[in-house]
């Protein structure tokens, strides 16, 4: 796969990642719909598959429920933290196109919320600092994992890239200094 482009901030709150996986949109429908499939590129997962069902990832830390389900154009997770994170969501849109999916993926975070503010800012010389609901880590961990979704998607064998190894963790920290209102 060809090296994708770093996220895009539309605002404070909200990311935006692009990639196009030469595959039908009903495979990449799946690989993002099927906890098994999900499993293997990001997180364990369980769903219950339906606007309003729930959705869990890893031990529960990271939950909330389906707010749009229209296969196989567009997902909406509620959240993550719904609790605390009340205009949150985690959103795929997908969409047929001449190289096979356009996978267009955003996280929004309720604005003024910091989902982990015992975690030290990073970049610590960000304007927003402490303040800032970004970290590189997290940034460059959606990064890894639409690597291997691509990779899940291709039939290769999935990679182990510790984050901390990875060329994206020094990139993002660049990339949210230069680019991040």
């Amino acid at each position: 796969m060809a090296k994708a482009e770093l996220a895009r901030f539309i605002d404070r709150w909200t990311v935006e990642y692009v990639r196009i996986y030469p595959h039908p949109i009903e495979r990449v429908w799946r690989a993002i719909t099927d906890p098994k499939e999900i499993s293997v590129w990001f997180w364990t997962a369980s769903f219950d598959l339906r606007v309003g069902g729930a959705f869990r990832f890893g031990d529960g830390d990271m939950h909330g429920v389906f707010e749009i389900v229209d296969p196989p154009r567009l997902i909406r997770f509620k959240g993550p933290f719904p609790e605390t994170n009340p205009e949150g969501y985690m959103q795929f849109t997908l969409t047929a196109s001449p190289a096979g999916t356009r996978m267009t993926f955003v996280q929004h975070f309720t604005p003024g919320l910091v989902p982990h503010p015992e975690l030290h800012a990073d970049p610590a010389d960000h304007p927003a600092a402490a303040v800032n609901p970004w970290r590189a880590g997290t940034l460059a961990g959606w990064h890894l994992a639409f690597d291997a979704l691509g990779d899940l998607l291709d039939g290769i064998r999935q990679r182990q890239v510790a984050l901390e190894e990875s060329e994206w963790l020094p990139l993002y920290r660049l990339h949210m200094l230069q680019t991040q209102p």
